[in-house]
């Protein structure tokens, strides 16, 4: 792993791009991008590499069959980068909840899902505007149907693939891991917002 690490940006920045997918709302398939890929770019073309992952959709009307967006992946940036600041908050309070926790995790990393679809991607930003993304009533409304309809958050971000951490009392947190994806989450940001 740590090979792994030096041979691509996880050493140098703390992520590396693994294999992902978009959904291609024009071709209606799934346009995979190979683990491959992650292993190959340098530091200096990461951002590049986020920016395929979260590609802006080239036309700013809701995708209908008779007018879809020319690139057919992405969402428009009124879309996109609302929930990109969501996306980094969310990210942030990961950081922070690790930050101050003695291990070592090796090969840890953060699964991020996406709503591709531009009303639903909607919905679920109103979702998070409106109810803050809040849980609390949720559990009172279970047997209510529109409860069941309600939309969700338009992403979800999970820690995975930390079966190699290892808690190491009295040596203090991992820092550099965590350096690194501050710096991540600010760059990543600041590049779509001067972009």
């Amino acid at each position: 792993m740590e090979k792994t690490a030096r041979e691509t940006t996880s050493l140098e920045t703390g992520v590396r791009l693994t294999g992902f997918q978009v959904y291609d709302l024009a071709a209606n398939v799934a346009v995979n991008t190979p683990r491959e890929y992650g292993k190959s770019i340098k530091a200096s073309e990461l951002i590049d590499g986020i920016g395929r992952f979260f590609p802006v959709a080239s036309s700013s009307s809701s995708p209908q069959p008779t007018s879809l967006p020319s690139s057919g992946t992405g969402l428009p940036a009124r879309l996109l980068l609302p929930i990109l600041e969501y996306l980094r908050e969310d990210i942030a309070e990961i950081r922070e909840a690790i930050a101050d926790v003695h291990m070592r995790m090796v090969g840890g990393s953060l699964l991020i899902i996406y709503e591709a679809d531009w009303e639903r991607a909607e919905e679920g930003l109103k979702y998070l505007e409106e109810d803050g993304g809040s849980d609390e009533d949720e559990e009172d409304d279970d047997d209510d149907e529109e409860a069941k309809q309600r939309p969700g958050p338009p992403y979800a971000v999970k820690v995975i693939d930390f079966a190699h951490t290892r808690i190491v009392p009295g040596e203090g947190p991992d820092g550099g891991r965590v350096e690194r994806s501050q710096y991540n989450i600010e760059s990543a940001g600041s590049a779509y917002q001067t972009g």
